[in-house]
This record gives C-alpha cells, sequence and structure tokens, in this order.
C-alpha cells in the first residue's frame, strides 16, 4: 500500500503546512500511544475540531493495525448527517475499499498484509446494539448525549486481539455527567484505574481555521456562563440544569459538630441493583437544613442496609426516616406470603428511628429545594447547606437535568418538564428529606402578625398561653 500522509487531513495553518492544533496534536499523541491510556477525551467549545480528530485517531489506527472499529453518537440519524458525513468526506479515497451506506459500515485498506479494517457507525439509543462486537476502538462523537451504561458495554466490547484497543470520546461539555465522574473527578473509576483515564480540554479560541467574527460573535452575545462552557469548554455549567441555583462555594461546607437539639432527618431511596441512597440531615432553630452525611451502597439488602443506622454517628437520638412510597408495594413471596421492603425495614431499623413514606412529588419536591436553596434573609445563608464529604450526593446534584426530546422529536413537541431518570438516587432522597419541611417562602412569623381589634389581640395572648411556641412536627414520636 502506498504511502498516505494523514496530516493532510487537517486544514492548512498560517505557515502553509497541514498539521493539527496544540490539543489535537496532545489527543493524537494518547490515543495513538500503545502504552499511553485507554481512554481519552477530547472536551471543547464549539468549533474546537473535535469530529475531525476523533475521524482521524479512528483512520490512523485502522491503518496501521487492521481490525474492526466503531464511532458512535446517541441517534442515528445525527450521526449519519454528522460524523459519518465528515469521516467519509475526509478519508482519503485510495484508503477506501467500500462504503456500504444502508449498513452503515466503510471498509478500508490497511498496512497489515492479507488484512483489512472496517468502521461501523451505530446509534448508542439502543445498547444492545452492541454486545455482540469484538472492537479494536471505539470513537464516541458528542459522547455527553450518550448514557454510562453505553460506554461501560463499550468497554467489554474491546477484545479483538487486533488494534490498540482504545476508546475515545470527544464533545461539548455537559455539565457534572458520566464523562465528568470517569475523565474530570475520577469518582467513577477505582483508584488503580484511574491513569487509564485521561481529559484533554480545547477551547474554541485555539482554532485559527474558524471564520472571521466567529468567536467575537459568540462572547458579544452569550451569557457568562455559556462562554465558560460553549467557547471554553467548562463542566461547571450546562443547559438544562434541574439546580441551576446551586453553586459549591456557597452551598458547600466543612463538616462541624451538629448540635444535639436540632431535629435529625433521614431520606431514604431504596435500591439494590441500582444504588441505595441515605441522606442524613439536621434542621436548625430557624428551619435552615444542613445534610451531613451519606451512605450510597448498591448490591446489599434491606436488612443490611438498616445497620448503616447503627453506629457512631446516629446514637441515641431520635431520628425520621422519610423512604420512597413505592417500597410499600408487595413484590415479593416469601413462603406464600407477600411482604414490602417497608414492612422488612419497619422490622429492622433501631428504636430510635421511625419511618413513614415520603411525599412523591417530583416537581413540588423539586421547588422546594430550589427554595431551600435560596439566600434565607434572617442569616444571609442559604437554607440548604450540604457537608462537602456527601461526595455522592454533591455528585448528582451539578448532573441533574431536564430529560431531553429525542433528535426526532425537537420541534414538534414541547420540552419535557421531568428529570432524566439517571444517576438520581441520593437526590431523590434530598428530595424526600427536604419535602417533609415547610415550604420556607409560605412560613409565617406569628410574633409579627398585626391584630388590629381587642378581640385580635386576646386571641393573640390565648394562643401564646395554649401554644408558648411552634413543636417540630418530629419532636415526638
Amino acid at each position: 500500500m502506498a504511502t498516505i500522509d494523514l496530516s493532510k487531513l487537517f486544514p492548512v495553518g498560517i505557515d502553509g503546512t497541514h498539521k493539527p492544533l496544540p490539543r489535537q496534536r496532545e489527543f493524537l499523541k494518547a490515543a495513538l500511544d500503545p502504552k499511553g491510556p485507554r481512554y481519552v477525551a477530547y472536551y471543547g467549545g464549539f468549533g474546537s475540531g473535535k469530529s475531525v480528530v476523533l475521524c482521524t485517531a479512528i483512520i490512523t489506527q485502522a491503518v496501521m493495525y487492521g481490525g474492526d472499529y466503531l464511532i458512535s453518537r446517541h441517534f442515528m440519524p445525527e450521526l449519519r448527517r454528522t460524523t459519518m458525513k465528515t469521516f467519509i468526506e475526509m478519508c482519503p479515497k485510495e484508503l477506501i475499499l467500500e462504503i456500504r451506506v444502508a449498513d452503515a459500515e466503510v471498509h478500508l485498506r490497511c498496512a497489515v498484509p492479507g488484512a483489512k479494517s472496517i468502521v461501523y457507525f451505530i446509534g448508542l439509543d439502543e445498547p444492545g446494539k452492541i454486545d455482540s462486537m469484538n472492537l479494536s476502538g471505539f470513537g464516541i462523537d458528542e459522547a455527553s448525549q450518550t448514557t454510562e451504561e453505553a460506554f461501560l458495554k463499550l468497554q467489554g466490547r474491546l477484545r479483538n486481539p487486533r488494534g490498540l484497543r482504545k476508546g475515545l470520546l470527544v464533545g461539548n461539555p455537559k455539565g457534572r455527567d458520566h464523562v465528568y465522574r470517569h475523565f474530570v473527578s475520577k469518582l467513577a473509576v477505582s483508584p488503580p484505574s484511574r491513569h487509564q483515564f485521561h481529559m484533554i480540554v480545547a477551547p474554541s479560541t485555539e482554532n485559527i481555521h474558524l471564520p472571521e467574527g466567529y468567536i467575537e460573535g459568540m462572547l458579544g452575545s452569550y451569557s457568562k456562563e455559556r462562554i465558560q462552557r460553549d467557547i471554553m469548554g467548562s463542566f461547571d455549567s450546562f443547559e438544562g440544569m434541574i439546580y441551576s441555583e446551586f453553586d459549591r462555594s456557597i452551598h458547600t461546607v466543612h463538616p462541624y459538630d451538629i448540635p444535639e437539639g436540632w431535629t435529625k432527618l433521614i431520606g431514604q431511596d431504596d435500591g439494590f441493583t441500582n444504588p441505595a441512597a441515605s441522606i442524613f440531615g439536621a434542621v436548625d432553630e430557624n428551619g435552615d437544613i444542613v445534610i451531613y452525611d451519606e451512605v450510597y451502597q448498591s448490591g446489599v439488602v434491606v436488612t443490611d442496609l438498616c445497620k448503616n443506622f447503627i453506629n457512631p454517628k446516629i446514637g441515641t437520638q431520635k431520628m425520621h426516616m422519610l423512604i420512597d412510597p413505592s417500597t410499600k408495594a408487595k413484590r415479593n413471596q416469601a413462603g406464600g406470603v407477600a411482604y414490602s421492603n417497608f414492612s422488612v425495614y419497619m422490622d429492622n431499623l433501631p428504636k430510635q428511628v421511625s419511618i413513614a413514606c415520603a411525599n412523591n412529588d417530583v416537581s413540588v419536591g423539586i421547588d422546594r429545594i430550589k427554595t431551600f436553596m435560596k439566600v434565607n434573609p434572617k442569616t444571609g445563608k442559604p437554607r440548604l447547606t450540604i457537608f462537602n464529604t456527601c461526595t455522592n450526593l454533591l455528585e448528582e446534584i451539578g448532573e441533574y437535568r431536564w430529560a431531553e426530546l429525542s433528535s426526532n422529536q425537537e420541534g414538534t413537541k414541547n420540552q419535557k418538564e421531568e428529570p432524566r431518570k439517571y444517576n438520581d438516587h441520593a437526590v431523590d432522597a434530598l428530595r424526600y428529606l427536604v419535602m417533609s419541611r415547610p415550604d420556607p417562602s409560605k412560613v409565617v412569623d406569628r410574633s409579627k402578625v398585626e391584630f388590629p381589634s381587642l378581640s385580635g389581640a386576646i386571641k393573640k395572648d390565648w394562643d401564646n398561653i395554649r401554644n408558648p411556641k411552634v413543636k417540630d412536627p418530629f419532636g415526638d414520636y
């Protein structure tokens, strides 16, 4: 096979030569290094050359080693219109053996004698489509639109003896999603494997090939948050974020000793295959909430989950647990007798922990949390704060978003006003806890109520005698 200069896949620079941009060069070095990281992500602003560098990396691997490769996006129609089109247009014609449009396959020549490479294009909206594949490498365009499950499944497909068996991801930041948790915070990766996940962030301003005025136009019309996300490639802001009021610098605090007199609550989201989340909160004399601890476990039965509430952090103080109402459903059979997880909790929780079904009105619960995130005018602080040690809850708040329409639904249906059901276990538990508290925007300060008449004044005095202070609803039970 004749030598092909793959540098010509990139536009001509100001010096008249074809070459990648600095961050593209860094990505290609990591993507083509046999001893380098197994998974490499290239994230950045609009026009930062993501699709071009992804296609270049896959073409190069396919030509050098042969084997089977996958390029994907979440929805197939978008994949055909964008990434597949870019791949076919930029791939040197001398390398293309066959293009199967109906099957979404491109067959390439390779340097391995008697071998060839196949690049498959598949949408990941149904991850089962890739179950039987044996891949030499894969690339995901706009990876934040795909699910974590699809990414994990693709990792399990990297078993073809040919190729470097690497996973490449490119896209625009969408907040603290699964890409952030794998490649930036790396909380989704066990410590021994973290060196295998490498992130490269490329701002739009680096791309010297963009049309004149392109960057300036965005800078002149975008908000500060959108500039950080869509131009500079920041993960700290994204469209569709449900708790947009949340700010780590305001809502997180360092751990401190919780006073004995504060009311203690637990929000409990049940789970087994999916994690079960326990969120521990305390309510002060002003009605403000602090979340001071969490337990986040999967594959644990209810009887063992209940052991989490027998430890020195809880002690002997009374606590009230608010749990997902679905736990009352009788779904299992033991000796021919149906029982519910709710009853198992009741039978196994410590005596100082009472339990009740939470109010599961999702929209009202989200609004209630948003209200508590506002600053309390009496204290100058938000009504909801979270210990910075509650890492799972903080990560879920940062990535909690509204469900998106598919590409076929856009323009024909209204945007969904419901959360995306994904990685929401801790935020659901938080919602159960917060919904047990009065809406702070509707709480009336009785001491400031004016009684214009004598009968009103007598009523006020009588109320003070009968009810000298408002008791917490969970103070005695």
